[in-house]
């Protein structure tokens, strides 16, 4: 059973959320106020069984078969905004806080996120799933980097110390059984001045105030951690970061999601 990610805390005797999913339970930390999930899949599951492409296809799928009409409309919005601005929210602040050279994505996915960064930087990524790893190593080798399939501290034990000039964690954290054990982890192969860039679901947004138990960031039991402005925050400065910028442009409560770049604290 899993303790605050923020700070630790046992939760098991308290009450399960309401908001929670059976089989799966959350609790909110009577400390922080953190909500996570306490009994979240066992790393060895989410590498094939629970793997986040099967999940995250299974999700699609019947969130548009309870609401084809909410979903769409949901959809749409996100895609002609996109299509307008033109804008890549991570080339931006990659290119703002990290130095070119080798750039490594915890929780790469297929890849796709570094794929998109400039030449100058090298893409490495750690992916827990089998297949998603393997795509993102058809696309990283080319460019001279390199896939570790394994959990992210267990990824991160094997990279070199100060070898990293930025760190990419998008949507990443909040899939997290042990986040405070990998940001401190992760410090270890930041060298001096990287930039570590960190987008999560924002648990403190409009949205999920007005929808409830319907919202969108509640995934279960894919997402571990719901993090709102304060506690994303706190768990970063308590792992030994300094924040470096998350504004209010970051942290929009009218967003679902947020964003924030932080560096190891001298």
């Amino acid at each position: 059973m899993a303790s605050c990610s923020v700070c630790g805390t046992d939760n098991t005797t308290q009450p399960v959320h309401p908001d929670s999913v059976a089989p799966w339970e959350l609790k909110q930390c009577t400390n922080c106020s953190m909500l996570y999930l306490e009994n979240p899949p066992a790393y060895e599951v989410l590498e094939e069984e629970l793997a986040w492409e099967r999940t995250y296809a299974q999700e699609t799928v019947t969130r548009k078969q309870r609401n084809p009409v909410l979903y769409a409309l949901g959809r749409a919005p996100k895609a002609a905004v996109q299509a307008v601005l033109k804008r890549d929210k991570l080339r931006a602040l990659a290119e703002q806080y990290i130095a070119p050279g080798p750039v490594l994505d915890v929780g790469c996915g297929g890849g796709a996120m570094l794929a998109r960064l400039p030449r100058q930087y090298v893409p490495c990524g750690i992916e827990i799933s089998k297949e998603l790893a393997t795509m993102a190593r058809n696309t990283f080798t080319p460019r001279g980097g390199f896939v570790v399939q394994a959990d992210a501290l267990r990824g991160l034990q094997q990279m070199e110390a100060g070898y990293f000039t930025g760190i990419v964690m998008t949507s990443f954290l909040e899939h997290e059984t042990n986040a405070r054990e990998v940001l401190e982890a992760t410090r270890r192969v930041m060298s001096p001045g990287a930039g570590l860039i960190v987008k999560v679901p924002n648990y403190a947004s409009w949205n999920r105030t007005l929808r409830g138990h319907k919202w969108c960031g509640f995934r279960f039991p894919d997402h571990v951690n719901y993090f709102t402005p304060v506690l994303l925050k706190r768990l970063l400065e308590t792992t030994g970061f300094r924040i470096v910028r998350f504004n209010l442009g970051d942290r929009m409560p009218t967003s679902d999601t947020m964003w924030l770049v932080a560096e190891v604290r001298s």
